[in-house]
């Protein structure tokens, strides 16, 4: 469903890093591609040094003291891991799709950018655009969208997942997205409440939380044939 006449679309990747990029069709050339695989190379390098220098960033679960002089993407990620109460490892995707999606707006001037980075989404918009929640084997899964305005643009839409994909989560929830500015504090704190939900009993509880804190601009919480949805973004009902 990601291509379109609207976005030129491609997939650029390294190792571990596999992204879905969308810009603005008519000012798609060759160079887009070419430049989005050196900053996905630039990122990656960054981090991996990082964490030779410090090791327990890669693994650890809780939040770390952040040494000085960081790149802001990796001193975001400290940031955020301190906000959501996790490892800095859980924002690494949204935080990438974040500064990626930025460098192409500032390089090429396009008035829309899409970077989905494993779920996590940062995107620039001119016009409306939903997002469907994909939520793997709930009746619920792409039953439900965010409806995307451009004034809420730049914006960060993640997801986390306890029944879906190899990230390690604490949780059962087939879906917990956060929409934040952000891309790492959204990436962060949609791990961080996916851990919370372990049963249906736990959405509800789970959905007031997430709303107390002024940073997060949207939720929705999947699990089974229930969901907590809750924030400023428009969710619509999706038609098979």
């Amino acid at each position: 469903m990601m291509g379109n006449d609207r976005w030129k679309s491609f997939r650029a990747g390294h190792l571990e890093t596999d992204l879905w990029i969308a810009v603005t069709a008519d000012l798609f050339t060759p160079a887009v591609r070419t430049f989005s695989m050196d900053r996905i190379l630039f990122y990656r390098d960054l981090l991996e040094r990082h964490i030779r220098e410090y090791p327990d960033f890669l693994d650890s679960l809780v939040p770390l003291p952040a040494p000085d002089n960081l790149h802001p993407l990796i001193n975001e990620m400290y940031e955020a891991s301190r906000s959501a109460g996790t490892g800095p490892m859980s924002s690494v995707a949204g935080a990438v799709a974040e500064h990626i999606c930025r460098d192409l707006i500032e390089e090429f001037r396009f008035s829309e950018v899409v970077v989905e980075n494993g779920g996590d989404i940062f995107i620039k918009l001119e016009s409306p655009a939903t997002i469907s929640v994909f939520a793997g084997s709930s009746p619920l899964s792409d039953k439900i969208g965010l409806s995307i305005k451009p004034e809420q643009t730049p914006l960060s839409v993640c997801c986390s997942s306890g029944t879906i994909g190899h990230s390690r989560s604490f949780g059962t929830a087939d879906a917990c997205v956060i929409a934040c500015r952000s891309g790492a504090l959204a990436d962060a704190y949609a791990t961080a409440f996916c851990n919370r939900v372990t049963s249906i009993g736990m959405i509800d509880e789970t959905t007031e939380k997430v709303l107390k804190i002024p940073e997060i601009l949207s939720v929705v919480i999947i699990k089974d044939d229930k969901a907590g949805i809750g924030g400023c973004i428009e969710i619509k009902i999706l038609k098979d």
